[in-house]
């Protein structure tokens, strides 16, 4: 080991990259081929800088001297290359990766992901294909390539869902760690301290903005909340001054899961309100360790939390019907008219957005979606070039931030007879921008198998109508429960035909959609899925529910809240 590689390397482990990097300067300014312990330690440490571009080249020089690791190594510069411009050069190594040396886990779990991601359609769909078929053979390997979370995008089978064991969580759920949790002595209190666990905890938030309304109107003498937070500090530049006003709210960002489950239970929670799951930057070890003797799954991820201890999950008749329990390892919470939380008081209502400056046409028909882009699907696009062919006078309206999966949208509808002006694409907005925007549409367009789920609520909020399938797993079964939620069952399809059909019909009856606009504008005040009040009580009851169960010494088991009179 040289000396300068020496030096670097106690400088990185002393949490110093940038120094380390200045001690590797020799050696890399070097014109002579570098030994792999240097091409690894500056590709961790420009990493680490965040210089993505340098550390993706340092990972990619040490893939061809370590042939073993080749495909992590390729897979790590992927990854990298993916937070820079340099897309298309991120899905060629990906590609690379999964596809050239031994089998590797990682390096085919990002070559998917960046199919999906940057709209490689056809390849995708073969991909699936096969991948599916491993899976349903019951592939150890292919099983433990994706995070949940990506495997519900496309599969919407729960049986496979169910099945997925790449969950990276600090403790294991077992049932002794069940029993366990459940064994230690607790004192039930009144009012219940409930406890919400979130990195999610500002005031831009997707599910913030759901559910914010129903933390101010908890009623303080039926349950005391507390918010136990790991946000990044990043994060709170995009919040209004909510969390100031939160005096309930303690940070356990930097405390490791023991800690952050001891400090919970120190508190004397009843009930642990899990808002993550499988979702980016959820903490289930927390719950494995255990935080309370009930631990519910709630809002964050639309199925099963394979693996992270939970009693129960909520949801609704629609998103959690009887056929999925033999899927979930939770019991089945279910609420009377919708699962979804909604705040109808500090949601943005501004005026309706001019399609001059939306840069929309005036006088052609406008379907939007602005689902993100990895729920778009070939099934998905399929379904909207068969609509955009039958109603020739429309434009797609949608959001896809990558100009690489653009081109790839651009060429792939081009080839399903769809000219590229007939797809504009939308910048990011504020909240209330975006709001107002939904209003210049004519009809919203979700996707498949994995619906929109807070971008379907906005545009029902916005009352622009949201047309929907009906799905097989808990994320392809949402819109419809918020269209039922509104009063406006008629939207939602039997399958893909009927789906065309409805669209097609929709756009070519203004009066129906007049109609349908009226509905959505009247129910603002009336339907179910914007009562935030009652959704409110509802869920209390739910809690109410769950404590008297385990207070009682009865395991948890799936019931429906009543509907309040």
């Amino acid at each position: 080991m040289s000396a300068a590689l020496a030096r670097a390397l106690k400088l990185y482990k002393s949490n110093d990259p940038a120094a380390a990097i200045k001690a590797l300067a020799p050696d890399l300014q070097a014109k002579k081929t570098l030994p792999l312990e240097v091409l690894l330690l500056a590709g961790q440490c420009f990493a680490k800088t965040e210089d993505w571009e340098r550390a993706s080249d340092y990972y990619n020089r040490a893939a061809k001297l370590a042939k073993a690791n080749a495909p992590m190594l390729r897979a790590l510069a992927a990854n990298l290359l993916a937070r820079t411009d340099k897309a298309y050069e991120s899905m060629q190594t990906a590609r690379t990766a999964a596809r050239s040396g031994a089998f590797d886990a990682h390096a085919e779990e990002v070559y998917r992901r960046n199919l999906q991601e940057y709209l490689l359609l056809e390849e995708s769909r073969q991909e699936n294909e096969r991948f599916l078929a491993a899976l349903e053979r019951g592939d150890k390997d292919m099983i433990g390539v994706e995070y949940p979370f990506m495997n519900i995008n496309w599969c919407d089978d729960e049986r496979i869902n169910a099945m997925m064991t790449n969950i990276k969580l600090s403790a294991p759920l077992t049932e002794l760690s069940r029993a366990a949790r459940r064994a230690r002595p607790h004192t039930f209190n009144k009012p219940l301290k409930i406890g919400y666990l979130s990195c999610d905890f500002y005031s831009q938030h997707a599910t913030m903005l759901l559910f914010r309304g129903v933390l101010e109107h908890h009623d303080p003498d039926v349950v005391d909340v507390t918010l136990f937070c790991y946000s990044d500090p990043k994060s709170y530049s995009y919040d209004d001054g909510w969390r100031s006003l939160q005096d309930k709210l303690v940070v356990i960002r930097d405390l490791s899961d023991e800690e952050a489950a001891a400090a919970i239970r120190e508190a004397g929670i009843d009930i642990l309100v899990d808002l993550k799951g499988h979702t980016r930057g959820g903490r289930g070890g927390i719950l494995n360790i255990g935080g309370a003797p009930v631990q519910v799954a709630y809002l964050g991820f639309p199925g099963s939390g394979c693996g992270i201890d939970c009693d129960y999950i909520i949801g609704d008749h629609f998103v959690l019907p009887e056929s999925s329990q033999p899927h979930y390892h939770e019991k089945f919470c279910r609420l009377p008219e919708s699962y979804q939380a909604n705040d109808n008081t500090r949601r943005a209502d501004p005026p309706a957005a001019t399609r001059a400056s939306l840069g929309l046409p005036e006088n052609r028909f406008v379907f939007a979606s602005f689902n993100a882009v990895r729920k778009i699907t070939h099934r998905t696009a399929t379904l909207w070039a068969r609509i955009l062919r039958e109603v020739p006078d429309s434009v797609l309206w949608m959001m896809c931030p990558s100009v690489f999966a653009q081109d790839n949208f651009l060429v792939w509808m081009t080839e399903q007879g769809i000219a590229r002006e007939r797809i504009i694409f939308a910048p990011f907005a504020d909240y209330a921008q975006h709001v107002a925007r939904l209003k210049a549409a004519d009809l919203g367009l979700d996707t498949f198998p994995v619906n929109g789920h807070t971008t379907s609520s906005d545009k029902l909020w916005a009352g622009l109508p949201v047309a929907t399938i009906k799905g097989r797993h808990f994320a392809s079964r949402v819109t419809e429960s918020l269209l039922n939620g509104v009063g406006l069952p008629e939207l939602v399809a039997e399958d893909d035909e009927a789906y065309v059909a409805l669209c097609v019909a929709l756009a070519r009856d203004r009066a129906r959609l007049d109609a349908l606009r009226r509905k959505l504008a009247d129910g603002r005040d009336s339907a179910p899925l914007y009562d935030t009040a009652r959704f409110t009580r509802h869920l209390e009851e739910a809690y109410r529910i769950m404590a008297a169960r385990a207070e009682a010494g009865l395991e948890p088991d799936h019931f429906d809240v009543p509907l309040l009179s």
